[in-house]
């Protein structure tokens, strides 16, 4: 992403920001350039503080290590060499490993463990979106950033009520913006 592009959108996502979140919440992000395929990094700050981190060498390390405790805790098998590629695309330990992965990758997003394409992509979308479909996202930083915004008025946020099962992000965010607004 080029640096202007960046720069405005950032400009965007932080113009969205309630007034008492103004200068208090920052949007950071760096690409690696030196590295192979250029990982970047996105991260959000309070006060300095950084709250979330979205590392591409951070997500691919912890994957591979949730990954490979899933591989041994379901004893699952690698795909049996065959020269018929299509008999191993369509394999059952193909599809038993690609659900490793699923999981692997779902144990991460509950633990705010992020990709940068999972800010970029809700960060490029946010604009466009009402505040009625940031706050009912299916999209977890969608959502969270929703608690930031200062389209959801004072009312609106004393009344949100979340399920058992709502992301710790969301939460997260929430809280931050109900003690600034002294709710």
């Amino acid at each position: 992403m080029k640096d202007l592009q960046w720069s405005k959108l950032k400009s965007t996502l932080e113009s969205f920001l309630c007034k008492k979140l103004q200068g208090r919440i920052q949007i950071h992000a760096t690409v690696y350039r030196k590295f192979h395929d250029q990982p970047g990094r996105v991260w959000i700050t309070f006060d300095k503080q950084e709250m979330l981190s979205a590392s591409d060498t951070a997500y691919a390390t912890k994957h591979e290590m949730f990954y490979q405790q899933l591989l041994k805790k379901e004893d699952l098998l690698s795909i049996p060499f065959n020269k018929d590629w299509n008999e191993m695309f369509h394999s059952v330990e193909r599809k038993e490993l690609l659900c490793a992965s699923d999981v692997a990758e779902e144990i991460m997003k509950v633990n705010n463990i992020f990709e940068s394409y999972h800010l970029y992509e809700p960060f490029m979308n946010y604009s466009s979106l009402s505040i009625e479909e940031a706050i009912n996202s299916n999209n977890v930083i969608t959502k969270a950033f929703s608690m930031f915004d200062r389209r959801l008025g004072k009312r609106r946020l004393r009344n949100l009520r979340f399920s058992h099962d709502t992301h710790p992000l969301v939460t997260k965010f929430y809280k931050i913006r109900c003690d600034v607004e002294g709710l």
